[in-house]
């Protein structure tokens, strides 16, 4: 069984074993060429991969910081409910009940919007 070597080298001696000199030079200035813009595009590829992991690197830390940013908005809201609600029932005013209505409409929309999924 022939290896890889001997394959490929039996193959260029099939190309190459009627050409002259020049026409030999020729064909190995294509080769190199050709392995020239293969190694270009190889570094072009490379590189596109590297903007893409960097990018999804930034979209990553984006997701999280907007994640936390939204669990940080969520605690704040039940927070605050939780302090008006806490407050003696007798001294809750017309406007404690308004603003306790409020915050629970503005948690609930906001739950549903981002589609909550830490409780």
């Amino acid at each position: 069984m022939l290896d890889d070597n001997e394959l490929l080298f039996d193959e260029l001696y099939e190309k190459t074993k009627d050409c002259g000199r020049v026409q030999f030079i020729n064909l190995l200035m294509e080769k190199e060429r050709e392995k020239q813009e293969l190694k270009k595009k190889l570094e072009e590829k490379d590189d596109f991969i590297n903007k893409l992991q960097g990018t999804k690197y930034r979209l990553d830390k984006y997701d999280y910081e907007r994640t936390m940013q939204q669990k940080e908005f969520i605690e704040w809201l039940e927070s605050n409910l939780e302090a008006l609600e806490m407050c003696d029932r007798e001294l809750i005013l017309t406007n404690n009940k308004k603003e306790i209505k409020a915050y629970k409409e503005i948690l609930s929309k906001y739950k549903e919007i981002i589609g909550v999924k830490y409780e």
